[in-house]
Order: structure tokens, then sequence, then C-alpha cells
């Protein structure tokens, strides 16, 4: 007890610095979980996205939250973006030579459109013109589609000569089966 009276000055020293040090921690911990406050953009978009049925909400939610090419990657660089394009657009070509295969899937086409749109590339403006095509169903330009991402990515052996048919699309899919990603 006596040694507390001695050195009460370095006990509350000691006390108000672990209390400020407690304080400051709780007020970083409070500003990196923190969400931004939102601009009018962000505000538009949040009453556009009201408009949306649940289903639509639910759906690109899941999108936004989780890689459905299997990956953990958080973010992804713009090749990771190009081979994953350049994989799916194989389901809808005709080339000589095919080494990626991604299945072509509305989830993916809406995760990587939503990539593009919130990051910044180098080729984002011919990426978006091909994903918007493709969220559409659109894939009546999906050799030119591929052939630009090709292009973009220096390719000199596959270049897609044409559009497959539903059938043949079909039986690249179950050629495919083991390799599809």
């Amino acid at each position: 007890m006596s040694w507390i009276k001695k050195h009460k000055w370095i006990l509350a020293s000691v006390v108000v610095v672990a209390v400020c040090f407690g304080f400051l921690g709780y007020i970083l911990f409070d500003m990196l979980n923190q969400k931004a406050t939102p601009t009018t953009a962000q505000k538009v978009e949040d009453v556009e996205e009201s408009a949306k049925t649940p289903e639509e909400v639910v759906s690109e939610e899941v999108v936004m939250s989780s890689n459905p090419f299997g990956s953990e990657q958080a973010s992804l660089s713009e090749d990771d973006i190009l081979n994953y394009m350049h994989g799916m657009s194989h389901q809808k070509v005709i080339a000589d030579e095919k080494w990626l295969h991604y299945e072509m899937t509305d989830e993916r086409i809406l995760f990587l459109s939503n990539a593009v749109e919130n990051g910044q590339y180098e080729h984002e403006e011919v990426m978006m013109d091909i994903l918007t095509r493709w969220k559409k169903g659109d894939f009546s330009q999906a050799d030119e589609d591929h052939n630009a991402i090709w292009s973009i990515q220096g390719g000199t052996i596959g270049k897609a000569t044409g559009i497959m048919s539903e059938e043949q699309e079909q039986q690249y899919l179950e050629r495919y089966d083991e390799s599809i990603k």
C-alpha cells in the first residue's frame, strides 16, 4: 500500500495512457469499419436499387461478394478479367486452338461487369462493350469479341473464325466438360 502512495503519479500516468490508447484504438477501429458518406451519385444508385426486385438485389449481392470463378482474390487485375472473358468466349466461337475453358453464366458475366464498372482498367471500354452485350444475351458478335480480347492479350494462335451453332456449343460443353471451370 505504501508503494502506491509513493508512486501515485506514475500509476495515474499509466492508467491515463492506457485509457488514451484504448480510446484511440476504438476511434481507429470505428473509422476503419465505418461506411463512407454517400455522394449524390450513390444516393441515385440507392434509389435505383430500391426499385429492383428482391431477387435482383440478392443476385447482385451474391455476385459482388464472391468470385464465381472459384478464386479467393479480393480484386481482379485486367489480365484476370481478360482471361475469364477469353475463356468464356470459347463456349461461343469456332477457333482452331482453345486453351482456357470457363463456362459462361449470367452470374459470371454480371460479376465481371461489376468488377470493370468499379475499377480502372486500360481496356475498360472494350471490356464493358462486350460484357454489356453478353448481359443482354447478345452473342451475335462473339467471334469479334473473342478476337478483340485475344488481340489485347497478344494472341497469335487460335483466332476465332465464326460463331458456334447451339448444337456445336452443346458438343463443346460435353467435349470439354472435365476442363471447363
